[in-house]
């Protein structure tokens, strides 16, 4: 008797590159936007939540915007008069010693962050899945079934997209550098829903 394991339901998450370096204009923007931030709970943020605006960052917009539509079309919907759109952008910003608590994000439906300034060889970052409720048998192998959190290793110029509900966060830095990233949420603008359904829904970005 043939036996076969399948996985339901799987969480997306995308994984890709900028494949350039970042520009000295690019650096500059991340360099000053330092010198104003608000105290995250381990680590620091820009003041700006508006960053992918800049006009010094056009052309990372440009290349954020073709990665949420395509997460969009293939995970969330293939309607393609839905226009998905990135609603705030901020940069994290985390010295040696400091992490990135666990979050999520609402009001969004798929996020991303944009690694500035990372080293493949020690970051990580980790997703968290909800353990299902009742007993905990434990586990001596750690697997796609098994495990309650799951890290890619992210270096500099890495993009990665995933839904905006999932559980995520970073561990300290341990080098003698700071961790830069960029976060972005992101929402839908158009007619959601349909009439005949009675569940029809205009929005708008």
């Amino acid at each position: 008797m043939m036996t076969t394991w399948e996985a339901i339901f799987p969480t997306p998450v995308l994984r890709s590159n900028i494949g350039r370096e970042f520009t000295e204009k690019e650096l500059a923007f991340f360099r000053q936007a330092q010198d104003s931030t608000y105290p995250n709970l381990e680590n620091k943020r820009s003041a700006n939540t508006q960053v992918l605006d800049a006009p010094e960052l056009r052309p990372l917009r440009s290349i954020i915007d073709e990665h949420v539509q395509q997460f969009a079309r293939k995970v969330v919907t293939t309607n393609a008069k839905l226009k998905f759109y990135v609603t705030q952008s901020w940069i994290n910003y985390t010295q040696p010693g400091q992490s990135h608590h666990k979050h999520f994000h609402t009001n969004s439906l798929i996020s991303g962050v944009l690694y500035v300034n990372a080293l493949k060889e020690m970051d990580k970052l980790y997703f968290y899945r909800t353990p299902p409720a009742g007993i905990s048998v434990g586990n001596k192998e750690q697997n796609w079934y098994t495990s309650d959190s799951w890290f890619f290793a992210v270096g500099t110029g890495d993009l990665i997209l995933f839904p905006s509900s999932i559980t995520h966060g970073v561990e300290q830095v341990t080098g003698n550098y700071v961790r830069v990233s960029l976060s972005f949420n992101t929402f839908v603008a158009g007619e959601i829903g349909d009439k005949e359904s009675l569940n029809s829904l205009k929005l708008g970005s």
